[in-house]
């Protein structure tokens, strides 16, 4: 009598069953329940004028007065906020996730300059799914 490698007979497909039943529950069951926490950082440019440097963040589906924008030292800034995750609001349960792309949860994101900024002229404004700081640069630079 001769075996396979992978075995053969009603014990072949019975352990076939069992990895297709696992495989179809892990496809039924929500994505964000299976992702490792932590924060993302989101997408930045970063660009320097005679005075003062301009950063904009990309941060779609967020409210302006949700992000934290901070000068940690002369030369970094960090942006953190929490974005929830989208929901549209005609999606019931049970579903799955055929695709997810889109970072939720609490994120952050550090930016160091190559020069002295100024702390305290830090302006912010939000348009259209952007985050744009004007950072001054310090005047001793």
């Amino acid at each position: 009598m001769s075996f396979s490698k992978f075995g053969h007979g009603e014990r072949m497909d019975e352990w076939s069953r069992k990895v297709h039943a696992i495989m179809d529950e892990m496809r039924n069951r929500m994505f964000f329940e299976y992702r490792a926490s932590g924060a993302w950082p989101p997408r930045v440019n970063v660009y320097a004028g005679h005075g003062a440097f301009y950063v904009c963040v990309e941060l779609a589906g967020l409210e302006r007065d949700l992000v934290c924008v901070e000068c940690i030292d002369e030369h970094r800034i960090r942006i953190s906020v929490r974005r929830p995750q989208p929901r549209v609001g005609v999606l019931e349960a049970p579903f799955s996730v055929e695709l997810m792309e889109i970072d939720e949860g609490p994120f952050y994101r550090e930016i160091e300059l190559p020069d002295a900024v100024d702390a305290d002229a830090i302006e912010v404004s939000y348009d259209r799914g952007y985050l744009w700081i004007t950072v001054p640069k310090s005047p001793s630079h």
